[in-house]
Order: structure tokens, then sequence, then C-alpha cells
């Protein structure tokens, strides 16, 4: 299938799998998808916009502005330039975010829509301008009979319309100013007219007046005629019971105007992207309410609303967003808003370059472009979640690998490795978002990506499979691709309860299939180093681990109880493996505490202090936080041992007393991960012992030193071990 992107300010059509239909998601075939002429427009000149437009984003935005600073701080201002312009070029940014289209497939959980359903469909992400895309069911709406699928692309648009509306708590007979009349503001002041308001309309540009006029506006004004004091003769004298600002522009003057225009104890709601320093005298003196529309309404970037489908009740939040978008769909089909006399452009999705060029014609600059898509074809071709990108047969000598979770760890270091590697080919990729999937499929010369991982575990030529997804999905792929004779190689942890873990165990005893764990600590120089005169001491050992995760805040998808477990389950399980595997013996007791703290954004069983008892009689404290910097060292593990300490920063640099060792720096921070493989590869194809390799009863005991951890904070008790594994 066909789908456009922004790569660095040029547009471009790639071919890509079918994307796959999750958990309350629907799968659509667009037929027709509306550009928006003002945010997609902005965002294109954004990402050509050279240095200023990167200092810009970067200032827009202060948790970017803090990664910056740290990296120029170690990389030099010169090269972090550099990094961010070569992302933003590397980087395809779907575009589109409001369609209409037909339903191919429904995702579990979903019941009140039928393939077949002729749909409208929102969201930055999910509705694209794309073939085929797959859209969570709260951005989802039933199109009425008698709306055409052109006018059902308008709907997240009029959504955004009816918010700004429902802020300005406009009633009837109230005389209202929409300022600015692009694409929002000329269906803002339709859905005005049809609530019984008086409405003027003001613009910079002539024709944008004309035609809200001929679209049933009581009166037009260009802006730069005195608008303020047309305004007031309009409402003899008193000023607008409401003004909704729909205009894009960094300048503030739209904003203080519309509090002039405003009478008083008026309301100004703000629908565009515009500069408010505002002024305070007009806006003291006349005690005018200034409101802010989010969007598409209640529910907008609410993770639990629009991508997991929890809806809010009706008796609480009347108008969320997806309400927000059958009302607007309500009023296209009783004739109440007509959309079509706004269509100034429709172009095929092949021709989406002329488009985009169209937008950037200051002179002719239409309302809205559409994208038109071909019709469904008859056959089920069209869900092909596969894409072949090259004839290349199984490489000689070498395990052939499918990566399964194409994010940014699979893309910082287990692709790079497997290419490095002499032991590994790079077979196959998957990742459930499409363009994912296949622009890191052809970056690493796979054969062929997909966006169902079951096409990877069906293909014999695929020897050993990488999991790099999100945590729930890690138990149940390891005991799929196990059933599928397939070695693994999985990222951490291996479950997220103790339940999942022993299934694990008892599911996966596959003879010829190997199983290991990505716990690459234990593969560093330096912890090597340690480990061997760890191999060799007299007594019991004492272990200090402190953790710095700082950044791990609480909206971070790891700290979702059902998709990422939490922190300590999710990442805390590296450090646990790793005191256990310095110990070398079984945990016997465990015990727990955690801050308390008043702060909602911070996660109080995120930070924590833990001791760990070992059947050998060592000791190991776990400190792991996330209320520090990014700009200090992350790791610091300190062993005593046998009247001597070593110490590892960050598995850079290993400082030794009394041990009769030196000290150790390195030139880079070398975790381990690249070792591992090798170690791996070599065990895979029977060259080595893979001595010290973490398998799956490592990945379930540390998972249960999680599990215990979080128990202990529960009960308030220390946890004995059981030896589940």
């Amino acid at each position: 299938m066909k789908q456009v992107f922004n790569l660095g300010g040029d547009i471009v059509v790639e071919e890509l799998p079918v994307p796959g239909c999750g958990k309350k998601e629907v799968l659509v075939r667009n037929m027709f998808s509306l550009i928006s002429t003002g945010t997609e427009g902005s965002s294109i000149r954004e990402a050509g916009g050279g240095i200023g437009g990167l200092i810009t984003r970067v200032k827009d935005n202060p948790e970017l502005a803090q990664r910056a600073i740290a990296m120029v701080r170690k990389e030099g201002l010169g090269k972090t330039i550099d990094a961010i312009r070569e992302q933003r070029r590397a980087t395809p940014l779907p575009l589109g975010y409001s369609s209409g289209g037909i339903v191919l497939e429904l995702g579990e959980g979903i019941t009140d829509i039928s393939i077949g359903d002729r749909v409208a469909c929102g969201g930055a992400g999910y509705a694209n301008h794309a073939e085929i895309i797959s859209v969570p069911r709260n951005l989802v709406c039933k199109v009425p009979g008698g709306v055409d699928f052109d006018e059902a692309g308008f709907t997240t648009l009029g959504a955004v319309a009816i918010q700004g509306i429902r802020r300005a708590r406009v009633e009837l007979g109230d005389r209202t100013v929409v300022l600015g009349l692009g694409l929002v503001g000329q269906i803002v002041c339709q859905i005005l007219k049809a609530c019984g308001a008086f409405v003027i309309g003001i613009d910079t540009l002539e024709e944008r007046v004309r035609l809200a006029e001929e679209l049933g506006l009581d009166t037009g004004l260009l802006s730069g005629k005195d608008p303020v004091s047309r305004v007031m003769d309009h409402t003899d004298g008193l000023g607008a019971d409401a003004v909704i600002i729909c205009a894009a522009t960094r300048s503030s003057e739209p904003a203080n105007q519309a509090i002039r225009m405003a009478r008083k104890k008026g309301r100004v709601a703000v629908i565009g992207a515009v500069g408010m320093a505002l002024e305070r005298a007009p806006l003291y003196e006349k005690e005018v309410d200034f409101l802010i529309s989010c969007s598409y309404g209640p529910g907008r970037y609410d993770p639990l609303y629009e991508v997991k489908g929890t809806d809010y009740p009706i008796a609480y939040v009347r108008w969320t967003e997806n309400r927000n978008m059958q009302a607007f769909l309500d009023l296209l089909a009783t004739g109440k808003v007509e959309v079509k006399g706004l269509i100034g452009n429709v172009f095929t999705i092949e021709n989406a370059k002329e488009a985009y060029r169209a937008l950037r014609d200051d002179g002719k600059r239409p309302i809205a472009v559409m994208l038109r898509y071909p019709a469904p074809p008859q056959s089920r071709v069209e869900r092909a979640r596969t894409l072949r990108l090259a004839s290349v047969s199984k490489a000689p000598g070498r395990i052939n690998v499918g990566v399964i979770g194409a994010g940014t760890l699979a893309q910082a270091h287990h692709l790079p490795n497997l290419v490095k590697s002499p032991h590994f080919s790079v077979g196959a990729v998957c990742d459930k978002v499409a363009v994912t999937a296949a622009g890191v499929a052809r970056k690493y010369g796979a054969g062929y990506c997909s966006t169902d991982y079951r096409d990877i575990l069906d293909d014999e030529d695929i020897d050993m499979v990488i999991i790099a997804t999100r945590h729930d999905t890690h138990a149940p792929l390891i005991r799929e691709a196990a059933d599928s004779g397939k070695h693994v190689l999985v990222e951490k942890p291996v479950a997220l309860t103790l339940e999942q873990c022993g299934r694990v165990l008892e599911e996966t005893d596959r003879e010829g299939v190997n199983i290991a764990v990505d716990f690459n600590r234990r593969f560093s120089p330096l912890a090597r180093k340690a480990k061997a005169l760890a191999r060799g001491r007299g007594g019991p050992m004492v272990i200090n681990y402190r953790v710095n995760s700082a950044g791990m805040g609480k909206d971070h998808w790891i700290n979702d109880p059902e998709e990422g477990g939490g922190a300590i389950i999710g990442e805390a399980c590296h450090f646990f493996d790793f005191m256990s595997w310095l110990v070398g013996a079984e945990p016997r007791r465990i015990h727990t505490e955690m801050i308390s703290t008043s702060d909602p954004s911070t996660v109080d069983a995120n930070n924590i202090a833990c001791t760990v008892s070992y059947e050998d009689g060592s000791i190991a404290s776990l400190v792991y936080c996330t209320l520090g910097s990014e700009a200090f060292s992350k790791e610091r593990v300190e062993i005593f041992m046998d009247g001597g300490v070593i110490a590892i920063e960050d598995f850079r640099e290993l400082e030794a007393a009394g041990l009769n060792i030196k000290g150790e720096r390195l030139s880079v921070v070398e975790k381990g991960q690249f070792e591992l493989l090798q170690e791996y590869g070599l065990l895979l194809k029977g060259e080595g012992e893979g001595a010290d390799l973490p398998d799956l009863v490592d990945g379930v005991k540390a998972t249960a030193c999680s599990i215990k951890a979080l128990e202990s904070l529960r009960t308030g008790e220390v946890q004995e071990f059981d030896h589940p594994w």
C-alpha cells in the first residue's frame, strides 16, 4: 500500500506493508483524506526551515531543549545540530489526521462497528494519508447516510471547530466574531449559524471573506480596516459576546484584538496557534474569559481514551472528542454545514507531492485540498502485511535473524550489532508501525518487512528471532517462537507476573531451541574483570548498585501496568540479574523501601532502596531512582570483598583498591551488547559453550526479584524466595 510522508520538508510516497489491526483498533481503507492547509502546511515549512526552524522547535519543547543541552555539553554545538538535522532527514513523518473510508477488519474488543461500515477517522499518526490505516476505536465514527466520503474527510477539523465553540459557550442569539477564515474558521462560521448565532467573520484575504459570506456568514470584514471599531459598530457599541480565534500566526495582535472586540465579561476562545503576549489592561477592565480549546475535545492526548479505548461516561463528560466528531457528521447529514464548497483541489495519492505544492502557492492557496484513493479491489491481496524488499536467500554459514519490534532499542543496538557480527544476517524486520518496519528493514538490508510477527515465525528460513517489543508481549512471543522452532534472544523482562514466569518455563522446553535473555551488562569488559575476581574470592561480598534512571517520568510507557509493568519490573530486573551473577549464589530474602512524595509527576515505587541477601551469605543493595539528572552518570557498582574494593562507573571506568589489579578507563561506555550477541552466535553454531549467557531461568529469577521487591513495598515485610526456577 502507499502512504505519504514528510521527509525533511520533502513529500514522498512510500510503498509499505498493510498495518496490523491491534486490540480495540479498526482497519480502514481510506477513500478520501483531507490535507490541513494550516497544520500540515506549517509542519512542511518548519521541517525545511534550516537552523532557524531547529532553534524554534527546541525553544518550544522544554524536554527536547534539555536533551539538546545535554548533548551540546557532551558532543558540542556543531555535532548536536548535525545530529538533529540528520535525524529529521532520515525519519519519515506520517502526514494526515482526518479521513473517510470503509472498515476492512476489526480488532479484539470492538462490537459496535462492522466490517464494511462507512467511517470517519481522526488522529495524527492514525488517520494518515495512506491507502489503509489502523485507527483506535475512539477515533472512529460511523458515517450517516447521505454523507459522502469526501465530506467525512472533514470530520476531524469539524470536531476541532465544535470544541472551540463549546469552549466559547456560544448561545442562541450571541454576537460572535471569528478571527481567521481559513479551513477551520469557515467551518466554525457555519456551525455558529446552525447554533443561531449572529456571526462576524474577519480575515486578511478578501476571497476568504467572500467565500464565508456565500456559505451564510452574516458580516464579513477585512482585518486591515480597523476591525475592532467595525465590530463595535455591528454590536451596538457593546462588543462581541464571544470571539473565536482561528488564525495561525506568532503575532499576539489577533489575541489582543479579540480582547478589545469582546464585551465586558465576554469570552475569547483560541483554536489557532497564535501569540499570547496579552495586554493586561483591556483583559482586566473587561474581565474577559480567555479560553484555550484543546483540539478535538475531552479525551485528546489521553492514552487511556485514545489508545486503550476507555470512554468517558456520558453523564460526566457529555462531549468527548468522539462525540464531537459524531456531532459534526450529524450536521453534515442534515445539511446544516456544507463543506464541498471548501474543496479547492483533489489529487490522487500518487500525486501527493503536487497537492502539497498547491499549499505553498501563497497567491492561489486553496482552502482545502483532498487526496483520493483507489476504489476497493475485490480480492484480499490488498491486506498483505509483508513487503518483499529484496530477493535475498539465506546467507550460507550465518544465522538468519528475524527482528520482532524495531523501536529505539533494536535500532540502537540489536540491528547494528547483527550487521557487524560475522555470525548473523538480518532476514526480516517486523514492527506494528509499517513505516518503521519498512524503513529499518531497508536500512539494514533485510529481505522483507512485515507488520505481523507470525510471518517471521512461519518462515522456515528464519533460524532465530530477537524479541524487542513492549514488555507485555515478551512471554507469549517467547512461547510462540519456541513452538515455531526458533532460537530466541529476548529483551528483559521475560514476563510481568510470577504466573507468566512459570508458564514460560513450562511451555518452552523444546529440544533444539535455545532461549537467551539480553542481560548484556554481564559481558561488559569491566564487569568481566570484576567477575573473574569474584569467582576466586574467599568469603561473602557486599555490593552497592546505584542507578540514576532520570527521565523515566510518570508518562513513560514503562509505567503502564499492563504494557510496561513499571520501572522496577521493566528495568530494575537488569540490575537484580547483574548482582546475582556477580555473587554466583541464589537470592534468599529481599526487603524494599520507597520514597513518599506528593509530587503527582513522580512514581514513588520507582524510587527504592532494596536489600537482597544470598545463600552464600553475601548481601547487595540496589538504589534505583528517577529523581536525578541525565547529565549525571547512570550507573555505579561498588563491590567489597576479600579486603578490597572494585568500583565500576557507567561501565566505562573501573577503580580498584586492595585486590592487586589496576584501574582502567575505556574510551566509550561498553555495556556488553555486542559481546553477548557474539557469544550467543558461537553457541548456536556449536563453536562455543555460551559461558555466562543469561538463559530463561536467569530471566525468570531476575523478574522474580523485581516482583518480590514490589511485594515487599506493598506489605512492608521481608520477602522470602521459594525458587520457582
